[in-house]
C-alpha cells in the first residue's frame, strides 16, 4: 500500500477542531485558529481566533484577538479586536472586547 504524500504544514498547522462529540478540558496556548463543535472547560492564552459553532460549548477563561460565536460562551472573555455573536449565539460572563457585533437573536449578559 502506498503512503499519502505529507503536505507541508503551512499556516492550518496552528489550528485546533474539536469536534461534535469531544470534552476537552484544560488549557490551550499559541492557537491561530481555535474551532468548537464539541464542549470545552479551559483556559485560553495566545490565541488568533476562536469560532464557536452552534453546537459548541465553551466555559473558561480566555484572552483572543477575534471570536465568532454561534454557540454558547461562559466566563471571562477578553477579546482585542472584533466579538462576532451570532444569531444562536449565547454570551455569559464578564465580556471585554475592542468592537463587537451582535446578530438578531443572539445574546449577551455579563
Amino acid at each position: 500500500m502506498r503512503r499519502p504524500e505529507v503536505q507541508p504544514v503551512g499556516d492550518d498547522g496552528k489550528r485546533l477542531i474539536v469536534g461534535r462529540d469531544i470534552v476537552l478540558t484544560g488549557e490551550i496556548k499559541a492557537c491561530d485558529r481555535l474551532v468548537i463543535e464539541g464542549r470545552v472547560e479551559a483556559s485560553l492564552s495566545n490565541i488568533r481566533a476562536v469560532e464557536i459553532a452552534p453546537s459548541g460549548r465553551l466555559k473558561g477563561a480566555a484572552q483572543v484577538d477575534t471570536a465568532d460565536i454561534a454557540g454558547s460562551y461562559e466566563g471571562d472573555l477578553t477579546v482585542q479586536q472584533k466579538l462576532h455573536i451570532r444569531a444562536t449565539g449565547r454570551v455569559h460572563g464578564q465580556i471585554r472586547y475592542g468592537s463587537i457585533e451582535i446578530e438578531r437573536g443572539g445574546r449577551i449578559g455579563g
